[in-house]
C-alpha cells in the first residue's frame, strides 16, 4: 500500500495548492488591481478641488471628508462585487476538485471510479447555490465595515492636517496614505472569505456525496505533513494540532486539549476551515479505506482511526 499512500498524499498537496492559488494568488491580485484603480480615481477627483496649494480650511475638511466617504463606500461596494464573482469561481473549483479527488482516490484503492450523482449539473449547481446568498451578504458586510474603517481613519488624519496648518494637497496625501496603509485589511478579507467559500462548498459537497457513499467523511488538512512537520514557516501550533482530524459529513471539528495551544481554544468547534483570519487549512474528503493520518475528537480525547 506504499504507492497508493504516496499518491493520496499527492492528492492532498494538490488540494492545498489549489486553495492557495485561488485565495492568495488569483483573488488577491484581482481585487488589489480593482482597489488601486478605484483609489486612483478617487484621488484624481479630490485633486480637482480648488485651492490645493493653500492652507487647509475647515470647509475643505468637510468637503474632502464627504467626498472621501462617498468614494470609499463605492470602493467597498466594487470590491464586494468582485469578491462575489471570485467566490463563485472558488466554489466551482472546490466542487470540481472534490469530484476529481474522490474519483482518482477510489480508482487508486479499488480500481474503479464511482458514479457520483453530484456530477450531474442540477445537483452540482444546487450545492453551489446553497451558499450564494450567505456568501454575498458576508462579502458586502465585510467590505462595508472595511470602508467605514477607512473613512474613520481619514477623518482623524484630516483633523490632524487642519490642526498643523498643512495645505489641501498635503491633506489629500494623507487620505491616499490611509488607503495604502489599510490595504492589508482588505487583503485579509479576500483571503479569508475565499477560503471560506472554498471550504464551505467542499463540506456541502462531501455531505452530498455521503448520501451515496455513507462512510465518506471530512478531513481537516493543514500545511503540515501527516508526520507533523510544517511545510513552511507560517504554520501555527494550532494548525499542527488540528491537522488530520476527521468528522462525519455535516459534522463539526473540535480543538482538543493540547498544551501547544491556548486553553481558551480547547473545545472550540468549527464546521470547516478557516477557523481564523488568513487560515490556509483546506477541507478534504476522506474514507477509512484511504488511510493516512486520521483521528476524531470523541469523549474529550483523540481517537486515532488511521496513522500516517
Amino acid at each position: 500500500m506504499a504507492a497508493p499512500k504516496r499518491q493520496y498524499q499527492t492528492a492532498l498537496d494538490i488540494q492545498r495548492q489549489l486553495l492557495t492559488k485561488i485565495a492568495e494568488d488569483n483573488s488577491v491580485n484581482k481585487v488589489k488591481s480593482l482597489y488601486e484603480r478605484a483609489q486612483a480615481e478617487l484621488e484624481a477627483k479630490l485633486r480637482r478641488i480648488p485651492g490645493r496649494k493653500d492652507t487647509f480650511t475647515a470647509y475643505q475638511q468637510r468637503l474632502l471628508l464627504a467626498q472621501t466617504k462617498q468614494g470609499q463606500m463605492l470602493v467597498a461596494k466594487k470590491m464586494a462585487g468582485e469578491l462575489g464573482d471570485l467566490s463563485k469561481q472558488a466554489q466551482v473549483a472546490s466542487l470540481k476538485g472534490l469530484i476529481k479527488q474522490v474519483d482518482q482516490t477510489e480508482k487508486l484503492y479499488t480500481g474503479a471510479a464511482p458514479v457520483l450523482p453530484i456530477e450531474e449539473a442540477s445537483r452540482f449547481w444546487g450545492v453551489i447555490d446553497k451558499r450564494r446568498t450567505s456568501l454575498l451578504k458576508a462579502h458586502d458586510t465585510s467590505m462595508m465595515r472595511y470602508g467605514r474603517g477607512v473613512v474613520g481613519t481619514v477623518e482623524q488624519q484630516l483633523a490632524l492636517s487642519l490642526a498643523t496648518g498643512e495645505t489641501t494637497d498635503q491633506a489629500i496625501d494623507r487620505i491616499q496614505g490611509v488607503a495604502d496603509a489599510k490595504w492589508y485589511q482588505a487583503e485579509r478579507i479576500v483571503r479569508t472569505e475565499q477560503a471560506w467559500a472554498y471550504n464551505a462548498t467542499h463540506a456541502d459537497g462531501v455531505k452530498s456525496i455521503s448520501t451515496d457513499i455513507p462512510d465518506m467523511m471530512m478531513r481537516w488538512t493543514e500545511h503540515v505533513t501527516d508526520f507533523g512537520q510544517p511545510l513552511d514557516n507560517r504554520v501555527g501550533q494550532d494548525s499542527i494540532v488540528l491537522h488530520g482530524q476527521v468528522a462525519p459529513a455535516g459534522g463539526m471539528f473540535t480543538m482538543p486539549p493540547d498544551p501547544r495551544v491556548s486553553a481558551s481554544m480547547w473545545g472550540e468547534s468549527w464546521a470547516h476551515p478557516p477557523n481564523r483570519p488568513n487560515d490556509r487549512a483546506v477541507l478534504t474528503a476522506w474514507r477509512p479505506s484511504w488511510g493516512g493520518l486520521a483521528w476524531m475528537f470523541q469523549g474529550k480525547s483523540r481517537q486515532v482511526l488511521s496513522r500516517a
